[in-house]
């Protein structure tokens, strides 16, 4: 970890580090990420998630598609709390490559593959949601090319590039509007706001005016307003997110009763390190935070069906050149649904989780430490049982780490 600590290539990886040392409102010190639930389905339910879990997380996770009244508004909203509480924010709705293992395959016909890559391009960047524009994080499948042969892809570096442009179009739009603010003549017009906004010309979110828009006294694109929030200063003792970086969340195969193949797997693993810069790491349904206790990558890329790494995976990694221990990947595993369950039977939950039952703690992150605090219970179960076995001369350690980050559905 401290070997990492020297190399910030990925500034969304770097940042969720950073926060979980300086973010003391996560639970038990965790780097959790929220996902919204499929019961929240309005920008007002679903900016009130954020408002209340916003300084307890390291990561939102929305699925825009699901909202039924997503605008640009609901970004702006969105944008605000992120960088107030400081947490990452990440579009889980829409698995940008849905070819699987057709972007890798080399008999391919290169101008289809060029042809799905653009597609994957224009759902990365256009349409009425425009991840691009506003999200850090969005969820791809890897392209499927050979272990050895990354340079053969024509995924990743579309999206990099894509990330890229996105990102330019943004900045360029802002200084131009910051100009013609300076200027004689500005573009935009003034709007009388709802009500008076605060000192730093933004209205706070409360009960009162729950779900309207947290506007300026002015209109501006919401270019400016998603990707800077000039007037928006972070909560104290919190750094301000990368809002202008941009990754991908690989999602990563089972190796437990998988339709997918191991070397599918493995070429998952291998896409994210040949395009470090840009990964940020991997997003599994599996319940790895609770039942996976170690944290090298290559480990937990050639296991087989019985957790097990073969001796075929060390052979395998001798002619990769990816063995950079330096590199840190995100591991974004979901905390299984049945933790919650012992939510309102559970009478010591307040205890265990360091909330009184008398104060005003939303029920939200009631739930939310109490999850934390069951899962971390299991988890140091595993390890505990996994101490007393001998140990496995087919673990792989090697290669680059894991960075656990607990993925749990709200409410």
């Amino acid at each position: 970890m401290s070997e990492t600590a020297s190399v910030p290539e990925n500034r969304i990886l770097q940042y969720l580090q950073d926060l979980t040392s300086a973010k003391k409102g996560l639970p038990f010190g965790q780097p959790v990420a929220v996902l919204a639930s499929d019961t929240v389905t309005t920008t007002e339910a679903l900016v009130k998630l954020a408002c209340e879990l916003g300084p307890h997380i390291a990561v939102l996770q929305v699925h825009a598609d699901i909202i039924d009244d997503w605008s640009d508004d609901t970004i702006e909203q969105l944008t605000y709390y992120a960088k107030k509480h400081g947490f990452i924010l990440w579009e889980g709705s829409r698995v940008l490559n849905c070819t699987v293992n057709f972007m890798g395959r080399g008999s391919a016909d290169f101008k289809t593959r060029m042809a799905a890559a653009d597609f994957t391009k224009r759902k990365y960047t256009h349409g009425t949601v425009k991840v691009a524009q506003w999200s850090n994080l969005a969820t791809s499948w890897a392209p499927g090319v050979p272990l050895n042969e990354q340079e053969m892809d024509l995924l990743i570096p579309t999206l990099r590039k894509a990330a890229r442009e996105a990102v330019a179009t943004t900045v360029k739009t802002i200084e131009t509007e910051i100009s013609a603010t300076n200027g004689e003549e500005p573009h935009y017009d003034v709007e009388t706001p709802l009500s008076a906004p605060s000192t730093n010309g933004w209205l706070e979110f409360s009960s009162d005016n729950f779900g309207s828009a947290l506007r300026k006294s002015s209109t501006i694109s919401v270019t400016e307003s998603v990707t800077l929030q000039p007037h928006v200063e972070p909560d104290e003792g919190i750094p301000p997110p990368p809002l202008l970086s941009r990754g991908l969340a690989l999602c990563l195969p089972s190796a437990i009763d998988s339709a997918f193949t191991s070397e599918f797997r493995q070429s998952t693993v291998m896409a994210a390190c040949a395009n470090h810069d840009f990964v940020v790491g991997f997003h599994t349904c599996e319940p790895l935070f609770t039942s996976y206790t170690r944290d090298y990558l290559f480990d937990l890329a050639f296991q087989d069906s019985l957790g097990h790494s073969p001796q075929m995976g060390r052979d395998i990694l001798e002619s990769i050149p990816y063995l950079e221990n330096k590199h840190l990947f995100a591991l974004f595993s979901l905390v299984p649904m049945e933790l919650l369950a012992s939510f309102e039977t559970d009478p010591m939950r307040s205890l265990n989780s360091g909330i009184s039952a008398e104060s005003e703690t939303p029920k939200s992150v009631a739930q939310l430490f109490h999850v934390i605090d069951q899962a971390l219970k299991v988890r140091n179960a595993h390890r505990k049982e996994q101490s007393g076995s001998p140990p496995q001369d087919s673990l792989i350690s090697v290669g680059p780490r894991l960075f656990h980050v607990p993925l749990v559905i709200l409410p």
